[in-house]
């Protein structure tokens, strides 16, 4: 089993989806629904991360990232074989423009 490793600003991603569904798209239950899929995702991580491709942005590959799709949001990671860990890097609505993200989260 992978231990799971979450970057700083994930927490503000997760916090930020969730809040924007519960009180901005009124939808309490949705929220509940998002972070329950989302706790899903990163179990089943824990288990098997490398079942998920790399992304297709060829920088970001060689940096091995790979994401999984959770309900309308995109949960990116990367993996440390050696060290048995999942460094979980972002939480990014699938619309956004993700590479240009992760490329400045990466730096």
């Amino acid at each position: 089993m992978y231990e799971l490793v979450f970057s700083k600003i994930i927490y503000e991603d997760i916090d930020k989806s969730y809040n924007y569904i519960k009180k901005i798209l009124e939808a309490p239950k949705a929220a509940e629904n998002l972070i329950e899929e989302l706790l899903d995702k990163l179990n089943y991580l824990k288990e098997t991360p490398y079942t998920r491709p790399l992304v297709q942005d060829k920088f970001l590959a060689s940096l091995g990232i790979r994401s999984i799709k959770v309900k309308n949001y995109v949960l990116y990671y990367s993996t440390e074989e050696i060290q048995k860990k999942v460094n979980v890097i972002r939480f990014l609505y699938n619309k956004r423009d993700w590479m240009n993200i992760l490329a400045n989260t990466a730096h």
